[in-house]
């Protein structure tokens, strides 16, 4: 049994004799010349699966459990096992030597915030390719470069996933890889060892504090992608948001040792933002840089995508690119699936992935802004989740909308009524409210009592095509159920 000392040795010997040929942390994808990494999560520890990877096939056994180890060192002699003190930080080591450090010869983007990050990202990526690049995208929606769709899941994917498909797509041709860095991902060494052009940070309002624990905490997970970049690619390019608490803090932290620009509507920000314009043509805004000024506008709709389009084009602008082009470029920008995402009837129907606190608001002023009549929201918030945002999306919601339906998100675990309860502690419950567990049947509801000029908001899920219910997982679009119940409207009407 060998330490983690000699993890590379162990290992890539083998590998180079062409014994070891996979990477897995599930044991059901084991196969013979795989490494299996037994690795402890939040629901399933990989320590119990140790004989079915074995008998599968692995040829070496990574572990964290040295009491294990030395149990199946005697019944397993052919096998190598490793003892790792970090094992997470350990299989992102194996992936990317694996995968021959795939990142040295990428430009590695990463996009980290509470909110924004699909849209910046997706932004970056519509950039890079009107300027000619061959660029991939690893994030929510999904992980793509050009037309071949990978695979689409986490935010961020796992270490050995992740390097896989910096090198797949490095195969393919690409310069460009544009991700979002959750900081799920920055706290279990997903990304860990990857040489990064730089990175953005959008905000930081409250979310995952189930995980965290507290803001702070929050915070110096997200800070430590930044330290990331700064200890593999000093040269590399920072963008922050300094309107934001914690984005001015990022700014003030490395600005001494790396190439930061600051955007916002703040008088200190490098890339200053001002004179919003909102409409239902989308947006237009004035930017300020280098003693500079001028007006540049854009088909996407609200003032939070103003913020979008600042990150990417200030990040854009400080890693060199032209200023007009990007000034042209933005013009040109297409909206997100599940971002601000409409349905013109009579009245709007809107579908966006709001499901924080923050997003609520945003979206909802963004409608404040636009809207002639009423403004009907259906949401709800997810099971197993931080519970502590649910009186809060209560609060905003009865604040800045006119009618109120509570429905279900993706409950998991819990039951929908609880979490209907948790948001509706944070309301005074004095606007029309209605609560309809069946997510359907509550948009089947906003649609039936929308009335001429009303805004119908849909938030939570976006783009997702999917309802997690108890452990099972079940098809929902909210677009398509919201278009469905139009269609009835618009036969009977």
């Amino acid at each position: 049994m060998k330490k983690v000392d000699d993890l590379f040795e162990n290992i890539f010997h083998r590998g180079n004799s062409g014994v070891v040929s996979h990477l897995t942390n599930n044991s059901k994808k084991v196969k013979k010349g795989s490494v299996f990494f037994a690795i402890r999560g939040n629901k399933t520890d990989g320590h119990q699966f140790i004989e079915d990877a074995v008998k599968n096939g692995a040829e070496v056994v990574v572990l964290s459990d040295r009491k294990v180890a030395d149990r199946y060192i005697k019944v397993y002699p052919d096998v190598t096992f490793i003892i790792s003190d970090n094992i997470r930080k350990t299989q992102a080591e194996v992936a990317n030597r694996f995968y021959d450090y795939p990142s040295k010869e990428l430009k590695v983007i990463g996009v980290t915030g509470t909110n924004g990050k699909t849209t910046v990202t997706n932004l970056i990526l519509q950039y890079l390719e009107l300027a000619g690049k061959d660029a991939g995208i690893i994030g929510t929606i999904h992980y793509k470069y050009k037309e071949k769709i990978f695979a689409s899941g986490r935010t961020t994917p796992d270490s050995i996933e992740w390097f896989y498909l910096l090198s797949e797509m490095k195969s393919r041709g690409a310069e460009y890889i544009v991700a979002e860095v959750s900081s799920h991902a920055v706290d279990q060494y997903r990304v860990y060892g990857t040489i990064f052009h730089g990175g953005i940070f959008t905000n930081l309002t409250q979310d995952h504090l189930d995980y965290h624990g507290t803001m702070e905490q929050y915070f110096q997970t997200k800070r430590k992608f930044f330290e990331y970049i700064k200890d593999t690619n000093s040269k590399g390019f920072i963008s922050t948001n300094i309107d934001d608490t914690y984005g001015s803090r990022i700014y003030e932290e490395f600005c001494r040792y790396m190439n930061v620009i600051s955007y916002g509507r703040n008088k200190k920000a490098e890339f200053r933002i001002s004179d919003f314009v909102v409409d239902m043509k989308g947006v237009s805004f004035c930017y300020e840089y280098m003693g500079k000024r001028k007006k540049v506008k854009s088909e996407l709709k609200g003032e939070f995508n103003i913020y979008n389009i600042a990150a990417a084009f200030s990040y854009l602008l400080k890693a060199g690119f032209d200023i007009e082009f990007l000034h042209y470029a933005t013009e040109k920008l297409k909206p997100i699936r599940g971002r601000f995402e409409t349905v013109e009837k009579d009245f709007l129907v809107v579908n966006d992935y709001a499901h924080t606190p923050d997003a609520i608001e945003k979206i909802l002023v963004s409608l404040n802004q636009i809207k002639k009549n009423r403004i009907i929201i259906v949401f709800g918030a997810g099971g197993d989740r931080d519970k502590g945002k649910r009186p809060l999306m209560g609060k905003i919601a009865e604040e800045l909308a006119d009618v109120i339906i509570l429905t279900s998100d993706n409950p998991r675990s819990e039951d929908p009524s609880k979490i209907i309860e948790d948001i509706k502690s944070g309301m005074k419950m004095k606007k029309k409210t209605y609560e309809i567990i069946d997510r359907e049947e509550a948009i089947k509801k906003a649609i039936e009592i929308a009335r001429k000029d009303d805004i119908v908001l849909i938030a939570g899920k976006g783009h997702e095509t999917y309802q997690i219910i108890g452990d099972r997982t079940y098809y929902f679009d909210d677009l398509d159920v919201a278009k469905k119940y139009l269609e009835f409207r618009d036969e009977n009407h």
